[in-house]
């Protein structure tokens, strides 16, 4: 089962080149885009610094079992979050994305 979640996590990860991502760029107006792309960042690489120390610790404290099934969980709540509030900007133009309140 770890060497499951193990590949999904390397796959996962694999899919993005850059820590900007596409959703943050695409879900803000042209004149914020720069500011939110690197609010986007500076939060993944807190939430990235923060992972790294405290994954060892709960790995060791609880084991892998329940190290793992807190990450599952924090995962599944940032993708129920990002489609609970992130606009559909498939029938935007780029320009104007973000520039209306939904």
């Amino acid at each position: 089962m770890e060497a499951i979640l193990a590949l999904a996590a390397a796959i996962a990860g694999a899919e993005r080149s850059d820590d900007g991502g596409l959703l943050q760029p695409l879900r803000l107006p042209n004149r914020l885009r720069a500011t939110g792309v690197g609010a986007a960042v500076a939060a993944s690489r807190i939430g990235a610094s923060i992972s790294t120390f405290l994954l060892p610790v709960v790995t060791e404290a609880f084991g892998i079992r329940t190290a793992m099934t807190v990450l599952v969980l924090v995962l599944a709540t940032g993708a129920l979050a990002c489609y609970r509030y992130a606009p559909e900007t498939s029938r935007s133009a780029l320009g104007g994305v973000g520039d209306t309140a939904q």
